[in-house]
């Protein structure tokens, strides 16, 4: 990420959440969410696995495209 901003030309100051696409948890974000933090609004349409932080912003101005998906490396 750091590299992407660094090649980018007048980026400026810029603020990105540097998270995963998808939550980093066993469980589908929106009963992650029920149950780990009640009463969290969810605005919109949320994937099954979607992270519940956005990074829509990093991949949209900088290109990032997450190349490690954690669970290709992690079984249960």
């Amino acid at each position: 990420i750091v590299h992407l901003c660094i090649e980018k030309d007048r980026l400026g100051f810029q603020v990105f959440n540097a998270v995963n696409d998808t939550i980093t948890a066993l469980e589908p974000t929106r009963p992650f969410l029920e149950r780990w933090a009640p009463g969290t609004p969810i605005v919109g349409e949320i994937g099954e696995f979607e992270a519940p932080i956005s990074n829509r912003k990093i991949r949209e101005v900088l290109g990032f495209a997450e190349s490690h998906d954690w669970r290709k490396y992690v079984t249960r």
